[in-house]
């Protein structure tokens, strides 16, 4: 049965099955997609899309769309990236899931929502709300990455790599040399998940600056 990837999943979809498959996750740059066979050329077949309307002073977040999709009895495998907006949110869904969930999600909590299927054309760009930091480094080097993202010493950050915490650009690392490049998502089990947004230049005392973006 199709189900969407996370991105550890997806990344090995695509080393077994190469050209002979597209990921595609509705949003431009979603992180969840579902693995298509290249010679099907209609995605409307594969993917569906869902705008939930809500009061504009209503506060909901992507964990109260999430928790109320589930809390219909759907898996988590049959929904993709959701995007957030003021007084409303878009989602990306497998075609047999949509009519239910557009017939049956009514609420959030208490917050009540509107359900209709939209074009997957109509999609919003996907923003991802990160919360930006500045810091310094020795060097890009995972473990030095690691103890500034987490604000932690370096041997502890060596000591979560050893323990197999670590992943990064999706798969789990535990070696601390390895070198992180602009672009590349760090998660550190527990803790959070932070990207590595800029590389800037060397300060006085020879370390580098970093532009840090956090999933809250």
């Amino acid at each position: 049965m199709d189900k969407f990837l996370t991105p550890t999943q997806a990344m090995q979809a695509k080393r077994n099955f190469g050209d002979e498959i597209t990921l595609d996750g509705g949003f431009a740059g979603a992180e969840r997609v579902l693995p298509i066979l290249a010679q099907e050329h209609m995605r409307e077949k594969r993917l569906a899309a869902i705008k939930l309307s809500f009061r504009p002073q209503e506060q909901l977040g992507h964990r109260d769309i999430l928790g109320a999709v589930l809390a219909l009895g759907l898996e988590r495998g049959v929904l993709g990236d959701i995007a957030i907006e003021q007084g409303q949110a878009t989602l990306v869904c497998l075609p047999h899931a949509a009519d239910f969930i557009v017939e049956n999600l009514v609420k959030a909590g208490n917050v009540g929502l509107k359900a209709q299927r939209i074009s997957l054309d109509d999609l919003p760009v996907l923003h991802k709300n990160l919360r930006e930091e500045r810091g310094t480094v020795a060097s890009l080097r995972l473990d030095a990455v690691l103890a500034e993202a987490f604000d932690c010493s370096r041997t502890a950050a060596q000591e979560y790599l050893r323990q197999g915490l670590v992943q990064l650009r999706h798969e789990q690392c535990r070696k601390g040399t390895s070198l992180v490049e602009e672009g590349d998502v760090i998660s550190l089990r527990g803790k959070g998940r932070v990207s590595l947004l800029e590389v800037g230049g060397e300060t006085r005392k020879g370390r580098m600056w970093i532009l840090l973006g956090y999933y809250d």
